[in-house]
């Protein structure tokens, strides 16, 4: 049913589950860049509506996230223990919450559309063109919790290979519906902005029906409800929430960002957008790592092998930091051109370029943090990764934000993000060193 993350050399194990995971995160992302490309060509309006969906989307994804991480904690941990049919009735009950989760947030989604949007800056005009892309995009959030919650279990059984490959094929439909829906090209209708929505529930959909004939091949789910699937609900929910409530911080954080930014007009909402699509592009290895980390970490703290945790998270820091500074480098070589693909407004260019000069060169030190919070997560410390994402996002990242647009106004937010990114990342490596050399701080971490 799974591969043994026990036994064999911890580097060997880092590559096989990191490396599917980048081609899948990179689907992803490119996923959102497609529609931000097709949808750029309608216009400066319409870009920056879709900027605006942007920190609820990421909200929404972040919160089916953080069940995710619950979900493949206690799969990982019993599938670490030799439990086949433990870890296949906690994916079952994880399926049912994913669908009723999705359900309870697509109704509320659309109810409140307009007022969520009016809160975040947008005016009347960019609200109608929102809606007419969010209200497809909520109804097909249903499939996009379920796929991001089943694909953790497949992950937890060590295979990264599988839910990276239905990414891509996702991203790959979506890519070729996009154009179709957008401009109604051939047969099919021009839908503008509500084409990129539709395209993207349709992509979801054709992933849903191959990663459920999968689970059921596989024998990893039971259609049959499983006994006490309320006590593993109140399970999944007490890890899950508060990790779902740390993957939400950052939407959060972008959402303050939009309205801040809203303050220099249209054409920085609309840079700013792009940024904030590029960014997790640039940090894709990191967010690899932090998909294929909890598996590892889960079944040896299952199986009783935490010194392997260690060091798996000592050899994932080393990497990231000279990967990041190389990513840097391609991003600053690349900033004029890569301005020019998303608008051809020579104001929006340059502060797409802006951007791309000064925050990705700090996102080494952000990967430190999310490494060691997905790890935490994986040992069933949800609760200690949500107050370090707090310290993150509203000790140092958005006041220092805060202070560089004061004083420097756009230029001067985007600074202020790099240090808050850089202070957070020293004070994380600080911890860990604590942690590392302390045997009771150590033993209280891997305590379940």
């Amino acid at each position: 049913m799974s591969s043994d993350l026990t036994q064999g050399a911890i580097s060997s194990w880092l590559y096989r589950l990191t490396a599917p995971m980048v081609l899948g995160i990179l689907s992803i992302f490119l996923f959102n860049l497609i529609d931000t490309y097709f949808i750029s060509l309608l216009g400066t309006e319409p870009l920056a509506a879709v900027s605006f969906t942007f920190p609820v989307t990421m909200m929404i994804m972040n919160l089916a996230i953080g069940l995710s991480i619950a979900t493949g904690a206690v799969v990982a941990r019993s599938l670490g223990q030799k439990d086949a049919e433990q870890a296949r009735n906690w994916v079952t009950a994880s399926l049912y919450l994913s669908f009723i989760l999705g359900l309870i947030l697509a109704v509320i989604g659309i109810s409140t559309q307009s007022i969520v949007f009016a809160w975040l800056g947008a005016s009347d005009e960019l609200i109608e063109l929102i809606s007419e892309y969010m209200t497809w995009w909520y109804m097909g959030c249903v499939l996009l919790i379920v796929l991001v919650i089943v694909n953790a279990s497949i992950r937890a059984t060590g295979n990264t290979k599988l839910p990276s490959l239905i990414m891509l094929g996702s991203a790959a439909i979506n890519g070729v519906l996009d154009p179709l829906l957008i401009f109604g090209i051939g047969p099919f209708p021009k839908l503008g902005i509500q084409g990129a929505a539709i395209a993207t529930a349709i992509s979801w959909a054709v992933a849903f029906i191959v990663v459920l004939r999968y689970l059921l091949k596989k024998d990893l789910i039971s259609l049959a409800i499983p006994k006490g699937i309320v006590q593993q609900w109140q399970q999944l929910t007490k890890l899950g929430i508060p990790a779902a409530l740390t993957n939400m911080l950052g939407p959060l954080a972008n959402g303050i960002m939009v309205a801040w930014v809203a303050q220099y007009g249209t054409h920085a909402v609309a840079a700013y957008g792009v940024g904030s699509r590029i960014e997790p592009l640039a940090m894709i290895v990191i967010m690899a790592f932090t998909a294929s980390l909890p598996p590892f970490v889960g079944q040896n703290h299952g199986a009783g092998e935490d010194k392997r945790i260690e060091q798996a998270l000592i050899k994932s820091m080393q990497f990231l930091f000279g990967w990041q500074l190389v990513v840097y480098g391609l991003l600053a070589i690349f900033a004029e051109p890569v301005s020019r693909i998303f608008s051809e407004e020579v104001q929006v260019q340059s502060i797409i370029q802006q951007f791309i000069y000064i925050v990705p060169l700090t996102y080494f030190a952000m990967g430190f943090t999310l490494v060691c919070t997905a790890t935490m997560n994986a040992l069933h410390k949800t609760h200690l990764s949500l107050n370090i994402n707090l310290m993150r996002l509203f000790v140092f990242y958005l006041p220092c934000a805060w202070l560089g647009q004061y004083f420097g106004g756009l230029t001067g937010l985007f600074w202020g993000c790099a240090i808050g990114n850089l202070l957070m990342g020293f004070t994380m490596l600080m911890l860990f060193m604590r942690a590392k050399n302390n045997p009771r701080i150590r033993q209280k971490l891997l305590s379940v």
